[in-house]
């Protein structure tokens, strides 16, 4: 796995975590409010129409479709994170069905070569293994266009999939955007009932 991609699954973990814990404070806020408010009007004795949870109701239910979209947003980066995994995936797939684990370039190299790696320049893998790169043919190990399926879904993921970054921020700025609100509302309902 690359470290774009792994790096990739550590963000959509991240905002996944932001947003179901977003959505989990905005919904236990809502229903403290509206316990809140309960006690309020039992307090002073306010019923039916008159009372502040009658007059925050359309408040409340705004929140709570705010809520649900938050959770929607939630939903679809984890469908857009599994879908994109499973384009790799599918590019793999294609490329092991079709015997071009490393592509026409790959095969022309190991003729050319005799299968002999020597001199090839190697890089770092787990452990710290040295692993041939892939990306890099011939005698001066020129840097080659993607010459699978994965390696093609991988790099146009890589260099076209820039805008997680923004909606990221877009998101984090939306759930900052309601934390104070909702901190606010059950602030002021509390500190109404003080006597």
């Amino acid at each position: 796995m690359s470290t774009d991609r792994i790096a990739t699954e550590q963000e959509f973990s991240k905002l996944e975590m932001l947003l179901v814990q977003t959505a989990d404070d905005a919904v236990n806020c809502l229903k403290m409010l509206k316990g809140n408010i309960a006690d309020y009007d039992s307090r002073h004795g306010l019923r039916f129409i008159s009372t502040s949870k009658a007059f925050l109701r359309g408040d409340i239910r705004a929140a709570k479709d705010t809520t649900a979209e938050i959770t929607v947003a939630r939903s679809a980066m984890n469908a857009t994170s599994d879908v994109m995994n499973d384009l790799a995936a599918a590019g793999r797939a294609y490329d092991e069905n079709n015997l071009k684990s490393r592509g026409i370039t790959g095969a022309v190299t190991d003729m050319l070569s005799g299968g002999n790696n020597k001199g090839q320049k190697k890089k770092k893998g787990k452990g710290n293994q040295s692993v041939e790169d892939p990306k890099r043919v011939g005698s001066e190990r020129i840097l080659r266009a993607p010459d699978t399926v994965e390696e093609v879904v991988e790099s146009t993921l890589r260099d076209c999939f820039s805008g997680f970054s923004a909606l990221k921020l877009q998101v984090s700025v939306a759930e900052e955007s309601l934390s104070p609100l909702f901190a606010e509302r059950s602030n002021g309902s509390v500190a109404s009932d003080a006597p």
